[in-house]
């Protein structure tokens, strides 16, 4: 007989939809760290205030936020295909209208409304929810390579919105970035996604349309876990994420993690340009720490796979926690050891959200893992939201980062300390749902 089957059949799809993954992860860090090369150059065009040109990316946040849950809920009924083919449309249409707006109002309307729905659709919560169910046992390893498309991102657009602002004007960055995007995101997934093991179904049987593969790997999420799935979450219809415990807690920590990121990240070209480096200096630092994180991700995935996710993640935080205290002391006079230290510590540290969505997918099974990464993802918009206005008002206030950059790092402890609640209730959780199934 075809000696060949065997092998066609211990063949994983999931590899196909890693690579996706990866590809729409590196649009998120691509769109995310252009925010720093935007925001000046906007303030600069339109005149406004640091507060008000900030304002249009927490409006994004907190749009972001708000769509987040009803978006994971649209991914768990019809699937990643059309989804993300869409979600490559919309920000093509968001980041060109951005282009040729007049006033400053319009691109809250352009990029803060339209362009954010598309960029949350393609963003890491929906990338997690997507992926794990084929790696049920080394969802950290698998998720830490998908994550380092966000410094691949970094590495790669940050220099280049750079180079297309400084050269062109941010209209035309905003066109070149926005076609990149396109291409990245709604060809590839159109023609490459397929449903994730397990969608749909926790009967364990085939439903129609789904591969041998597919349901193989799905029966395997059921019996590989480190942490069994919650078993109440059977009924993906009656499942409500903001009934649970452990997702408001792993909220509280996606929130106090990316308030503190975003209060930080967005400023920070203008702080050390404050501090006497270049722009293009500081642009470059930024894309030389998205490629220590390439490496990084994976290898903390490895780890956090081993000796567990709170204590992988408090060791990421605490490192960017160092970085800040380094630069908030030292970055003076543009000297060049604190950049090299900050730039070594943020990128082995950055992507620590991630963890963050391994916890839940070792809680809760893939058909309702979109609605739980939803809501969790409200977390992350908030920061988004209130981060950058936040630092902003503390400048306009202070004439300085310094205050607004301590928050950040009492914020990263208070996310260590939620995440290590987590830990302390998700036993006797399981234990609870165990007794009531």
């Amino acid at each position: 007989m075809d000696e060949s089957l065997p092998k066609k059949r211990r063949a994983n799809y999931g590899w196909v939809i890693l690579a996706l993954t990866f590809g729409n992860i590196f649009v998120e860090g691509g769109v995310k760290n252009s925010h720093s090369v935007l925001l000046p150059a906007l303030k600069q065009g339109f005149g406004g205030s640091t507060a008000l040109t900030a304002g249009i990316f927490s409006a994004s946040g907190i749009v972001g936020a708000f769509s987040a849950p009803i978006l994971g809920k649209l991914l768990d009924m019809f699937g990643a295909k059309y989804m993300f083919l869409v979600a490559g449309i919309v920000i093509l249409a968001g980041w060109w209208a951005s282009s040729m707006v007049n006033h400053i109002w319009q691109l809250f309307v352009f990029y803060s409304l339209v362009a954010t729905v598309g960029q949350t659709m393609i963003g890491f919560f929906t990338g997690t929810a997507v992926l794990t169910p084929w790696f049920p046992q080394t969802k950290g390893l698998m998720l830490g390579i998908a994550d380092a498309g966000n410094p691949t991102g970094q590495a790669v657009i940050t220099p280049f919105a750079q180079y297309t602002v400084s050269k062109y004007g941010w209209r035309s960055g905003f066109q070149a970035l926005g076609i990149i995007f396109f291409l990245i995101v709604s060809p590839l997934n159109f023609l490459g996604q397929r449903k994730p093991p397990g969608y749909g179904n926790s009967s364990g049987s085939p439903k129609h349309g789904d591969s041998e593969e597919s349901h193989r790997a799905g029966s395997e999420v059921y019996t590989s876990l480190e942490h069994d799935p919650i078993p109440a979450h059977n009924n993906q219809e009656h499942f409500n994420a903001l009934s649970e415990a452990s997702v408001w807690l792993l909220l509280f920590s996606r929130a106090t993690q990316a308030l503190s990121n975003q209060m930080t990240s967005l400023h920070i070209i203008a702080f050390f340009v404050s501090a006497g480096y270049g722009e293009m200096q500081s642009a470059s630092a930024i894309g030389v720490a998205g490629l220590f994180g390439v490496g990084a991700r994976p290898c903390f995935g490895i780890l956090s796979d081993k000796f567990g996710r709170e204590t992988v993640y408090s060791l990421r935080i605490l490192m960017t926690v160092l970085s800040l205290v380094i630069i908030i002391l030292f970055a003076k006079n543009a000297a060049l050891w604190p950049l090299l230290i900050f730039v070594g510590l943020t990128g082995l540290s950055d992507g620590s959200g991630l963890l963050i969505g391994v916890k839940a997918a070792d809680i809760y099974p893939s058909h309702v893992l979109g609605s739980v990464m939803g809501v969790i993802e409200v977390g992350r918009g908030i920061g988004l939201a209130a981060g950058g206005v936040l630092t902003g008002l503390m400048f306009d206030l202070y004439g300085n980062y310094t205050a607004a950059y301590w928050l950040a790092a009492f914020l990263l402890l208070m996310s260590i300390g939620s995440m290590w609640a987590l830990k302390l209730i998700t036993p006797m959780y399981t234990q609870r749902n165990l007794k009531n199934d």
